[in-house]
């Protein structure tokens, strides 16, 4: 599977001055869009609307946020931030 890793304008000026950033998101979303895939490709795939939702992951000392377009086989990074102590403990709050 061929994905595609597109950035907003300002996600990318970030990634453009920390290349090993860019790499480490690359590979992070080419794996979340591939196991979104594998899970559609099986008939397990539990998400609706994911198109819609802006997601995060931690990478490193950032917070990645994006959105999945499952159907062009690409991620959307919409912001990077560096990570806090509090934005991990609301994740883990909106988690359980």
């Amino acid at each position: 599977m061929v994905s595609r890793i597109q950035a907003s304008a300002t996600a990318s000026s970030i990634l453009a001055a920390k290349p090993s950033l860019r790499q480490r998101v690359e590979e992070m979303l080419t794996g979340i869009l591939e196991t979104a895939e594998e899970l559609r490709r099986t008939g397990q795939y539990p998400f609706s609307g994911i198109s819609e939702q802006p997601m995060h992951v931690r990478v490193g000392d950032y917070l990645v946020w994006y959105v999945l377009d499952l159907e062009h086989a690409s991620a959307k990074i919409l912001l990077i931030d560096r990570a806090t102590e509090r934005a991990e403990d609301e994740g883990a709050a909106k988690a359980g």
